[in-house]
């Protein structure tokens, strides 16, 4: 199967948080709390002397491409953790997720289509896997243990689900931290893996900077 492999990663759009088929949701954990940005393209957390800000970059017609900047605006270190969770808009079409330790990646199957999802950033590569019920997104059972900032690992589900994967974040006084995550649409797992390679083999050479 042919295609376009070109990437072009610098061509940064207003971000769109429900743009079908998929709703993106990011969110930061931070001393045992957790916030989720819904809707907005900027959060400010003023008790954790935290911002989150969100920019979509074109980089491909088969891919959504999300960057969020983290910056610590306090004079101490502070550690955190990127919670991005993606579900499909259309909860009422068929669907088989599952996560993929071989590519550490995490798939989703719905109808003919297979959408990849994965992300990283210049700490490490997504951790803490999981695809949950979406009836489980709003609730308690989200978590093994919010305290930690651990989610209830599940690997894989049948029907409408959430996959969700963490990045961890290390801030030095007064930086910010870039994180990036996608979702790639394809007919054929090898030509979304292949996608995903040249994505995770270019954003590694993206500078760390706003």
């Amino acid at each position: 199967m042919k295609m376009n492999a070109y990437l072009q990663m610098d061509n940064e759009v207003e971000f769109e948080p429900v743009r079908k088929p998929w709703i993106f949701n990011p969110g930061i954990w931070v001393d045992g709390k957790v916030f989720w940005l819904g809707n907005r393209t900027e959060k400010l957390l003023p008790q954790e002397e935290l911002s989150v800000k969100i920019k979509q970059a074109n980089v491909h017609s088969r891919i959504e491409f999300f960057d969020i900047y983290v910056t610590n605006h306090s004079k101490n270190q502070k550690k955190a953790k990127l919670i991005l969770m993606q579900l499909f808009a259309d909860g009422a079409k068929e669907q088989f997720s599952f996560v993929s330790p071989n590519e550490t990646a995490i798939y989703h199957f719905v109808d003919k289509k297979i959408y990849l999802v994965n992300g990283l950033n210049n700490n490490s590569l997504m951790k803490q896997c999981t695809v949950q019920p979406i009836w489980n997104v709003s609730t308690e059972r989200l978590w093994n243990s919010i305290d930690t900032g651990r989610l209830s690992y599940q690997p894989m589900a049948k029907g409408a689900a959430a996959s969700l994967f963490s990045l961890d974040l290390t801030m030095y006084p007064r930086e910010t931290r870039k994180s990036s995550c996608w979702i790639i649409e394809g007919t054929e797992k090898n030509a979304v893996e292949y996608l995903n390679k040249l994505l995770l083999k270019n954003t590694l050479a993206i500078p760390d900077e706003k």
